[in-house]
């Protein structure tokens, strides 16, 4: 008979499901790790939430990441995110944890898992805890700033119809080293969200002799407005900042939405919070009377040419009005120019990465009636508008006749003259469409 010999056979050895592993995969995407341990249920019941968070985010991506984050400024998107983040954080918690037990019945739980499992846990809580407040600074900066009644702001008067907003951006000339309130920098910037045209007309700070929107006529300078108006000096039916966007919106023609204002330190700490901005000078500057505020020789120089711009030289920038060739109509051209320039910087995803930072301070620096709902679509528009659709004017020669009295200067606006400019940029939004204007000056 053969001789049987004795063998022993063995089964392949199986593989050793990893807790950590598992957890680590759950980490990077929920339902990774239950498919790791053999839970196909579990991973398509995990995985189908994140699956359907990250398509709307894509969705809303689509007007690029800047867009994207500046949406977080309208307090309803802000709260739904909010509650999002949340409720992702808390699932990616309990997907991390199912996927370490799934199979920790395989295996022993030794302490260098469980550390790492910690590690994990703590990772997520961290990072759901800073995208909550990422979220919650764009909330607070909705009440500071864009809240009407917040930080001043008075109501808006005008609804916006079709698709026409206009905003007027009032620089005032206030510091802590001066006394005077004058708004001495006043920019109308009218944007049509359909063909992505926007327009900027600066209207001259020493206008005076116009016509008043609630009739008669103005004899102080159109800087002055909102003081007299505070200080019961000029009957006015409307609030002091109201009155003067009324006034402005009357004499350039156009239904003014919303308002903007922005004095002399916060122009110069958002400049550089933006980390500067980059201009080109269309011609040499030599001020030998600009005041730099802080108690520095006086002077400002610049050769014309690029330049990239701190809060301090922008603002130099922006008003000087002395030397050669240089005057009030030139230093509102450079206004529109920073005004263009720190619009596309802000709309880059840079900025928008450092939307907390900048939001927290903003809220202290602007004040504007303007709604939180839209600034996206304005960063949007900003990002897509070609330079070629940007009109810019300066209410100076020929718009404008200036005159000296008893020292004063003063600018008359010739409104027969900015009519056909008025009826240009707005069409039949121009409240001089169809008329004929007779001079003024």
């Amino acid at each position: 008979m053969p001789e049987f010999i004795n063998t022993k056979i063995t089964a392949p050895k199986q593989r050793t499901a990893s807790p950590s592993l598992a957890a680590s995969l759950s980490f990077l995407w929920p339902g990774l790790g239950q498919l790791y341990a053999r839970r196909r249920r579990a991973a398509l019941l995990f995985a189908t939430p994140a699956l359907v968070v990250t398509a709307i985010v894509l969705f809303q991506a689509q007007h690029g990441i800047a867009v994207l984050l500046v949406r977080l400024l309208d307090p309803s998107v802000a709260a739904i995110v909010f509650v999002a983040v949340v409720a992702l954080g808390l699932w990616r918690l309990i997907a991390v944890l199912h996927a370490f037990n799934s199979v920790a019945d395989r295996t022993k739980k030794g302490l260098g898992q469980r550390l790492a499992l910690a590690v994990l846990l703590a990772a997520i809580v961290a990072s759901h805890a800073m995208g909550a407040w990422y979220v919650q600074s764009a909330y607070q900066m909705d009440l500071g700033v864009f809240t009407v009644g917040g930080n001043g702001a008075e109501a808006p008067q005008v609804p916006v119809s079709g698709s026409r907003i206009t905003i007027l951006l009032a620089g005032l000339d206030q510091y802590s080293t001066r006394s005077e309130r004058l708004y001495d920098s006043l920019m109308v910037v009218s944007v049509d969200t359909e063909t992505k045209h926007i327009s900027m007309v600066s209207v001259p700070r020493d206008t005076a002799g116009y016509p008043v929107y609630w009739g008669g006529t103005g004899k102080i300078k159109i800087n002055a407005i909102p003081t007299y108006v505070k200080n019961g000096w000029l009957n006015s039916p409307d609030q002091p900042v109201t009155t003067l966007v009324n006034e402005v919106s009357y004499l350039v023609g156009v239904p003014i939405n919303y308002y903007g204002v922005l004095d002399l330190g916060s122009f110069m700490t958002l400049i550089d919070m933006l980390g500067g901005v980059d201009i080109t000078s269309p011609s040499a500057i030599n001020d030998p009377t600009y005041d730099w505020l802080d108690g520095s020789p006086y002077g400002f120089q610049l050769s014309a040419g690029a330049h990239h711009l701190d809060g301090r030289h922008a603002l130099a920038y922006t008003r000087s009005r002395h030397g050669s060739g240089n005057n009030d109509y030139a230093r509102a051209g450079r206004q529109q120019q920073v005004f263009a320039a720190v619009a596309h910087k802000m709309a880059t995803p840079t900025m928008a990465v450092r939307l907390p930072d900048l939001m927290g301070q903003a809220a202290s620096l602007v004040k504007t009636n303007f709604p939180a709902s839209r600034v996206a679509d304005m960063v949007d528009l900003a990002q897509s508008a070609p330079s070629t659709n940007y009109d810019n004017y300066v209410l100076g020669p020929p718009y404008s006749v200036s005159s000296a009295t008893a020292g004063a200067s003063t600018s008359c606006l010739k409104l027969d003259k900015v009519a056909p400019i008025s009826v240009k940029l707005y069409g039949s939004d121009s409240r001089y469409y169809g008329k004929t204007q007779p001079p003024t000056c």
